[in-house]
């Protein structure tokens, strides 16, 4: 066994005293007092509470590293106010944890999202944390693509202000897909449905109605027939009109030489060349076209080149 450095065993020193001193002077653990969870003072060493965490996201880690299907995983649950000058992303990397572990368990619905002076419920586990019904559309796609019936799911509730209790599961080592990260950080882009379910990404795929490889160059979003249809970000209609592959379809233009498209719509409501918002309703989804059932065909181009979700988070 290869012998430590002095400098090393006075660090563990050190921080086995803070420890001692937290058992000493606080016997009790510091509560959250609308959350009944451990509370975190500041992200640092010198909070004996944040370093009880610290080891928690570490066993955690390894414990995910060693899991088995049949042995599911239980997360801890800290809370930590956020202080003026905290990000999500700075949180994040001071905790050990994903982003998206935070983002997902607090319900954050975009990188935009002030929390200064917010209480955050800090996870020990990293994964996705999806609760039991969505309360934006990024839980909405989120839930589009949650598999029940998943082994390694854990269900819990989780605590909240008023003694309110919230159903979540988690998804242990799972983060965020392309298409939820961009909705997730990209400022100006938002979900074109209020609700749907993903049935076919970007890229090669086998074509529902022909069967021959093709490129797919959108995703596929399976909603009822007549839900609304909202521009994913402000911009002007280009065109608009019927082919035979996309049916009832939508072109808008958008700052930075982008362009989106709206595929098998079953009504357009908006007329070409008008100056839209972002969120504002394009037509209604449908099955016309080449369908195989009631759906939204939805591409994002750059230049002229479709591009996947996750590639636009170069270019903003």
């Amino acid at each position: 066994m290869a012998a430590r450095h002095p400098a090393e065993f006075a660090f563990h020193g050190a921080r086995l005293w803070a420890v001692l001193c937290a058992c000493l002077f606080f016997p009790h653990p510091v509560f959250a007092e609308s959350s009944r969870y451990p509370l975190i003072e500041e992200l640092s060493a010198r909070d004996p509470v944040f370093l009880q965490y610290s080891d928690d996201v570490a066993a955690s880690r390894m414990a995910l590293a060693a899991a088995k299907p049949d042995h599911p995983l239980s997360p801890g649950i800290y809370a930590y106010t956020a202080r003026a000058g905290d990000s999500l992303l700075s949180i994040a990397a001071r905790c050990a944890v994903p982003y998206d572990s935070i983002a997902s368990l607090n319900r954050i619905s975009s990188i935009k999202t002030e929390l200064e002076g917010k209480l955050l419920m800090l996870p020990t586990l990293p994964g996705l944390y999806i609760p039991d019904s969505a309360q934006n559309a990024l839980e909405a796609l989120l839930l589009s693509s949650f598999d029940p019936n998943d082994p390694t799911l854990v269900s819990f509730a989780l605590a909240g202000e008023n003694g309110v209790r919230h159903a979540f599961h988690c998804l242990p080592g799972a983060n965020f897909d392309g298409t939820v990260r961009t909705f997730f950080l990209v400022p100006g882009i938002r979900f074109p449905l209020p609700e749907s379910r993903v049935t076919s990404t970007f890229g090669m795929r086998k074509n529902p109605v022909t069967g021959n490889l093709v490129f797919h160059n959108g995703i596929d979003l399976a909603a009822p027939r007549g839900t609304p249809v909202f521009a994913c970000a402000a911009g002007a209609v280009r065109k608009k009109g019927y082919d035979p592959i996309y049916g009832n379809f939508v072109i808008l233009s958008h700052d930075g030489n982008r362009e989106s498209l709206y595929g098998h719509l079953e009504s357009i409501k908006i007329e070409l060349h008008d100056k839209i918002k972002s969120g504002t309703i394009l037509g209604t989804v449908g099955s016309t076209g080449q369908s195989t059932g009631p759906h939204l065909h939805f591409e994002i181009h750059e230049n002229g080149i479709p591009k996947d979700p996750a590639g636009l988070l170069r270019g903003y």
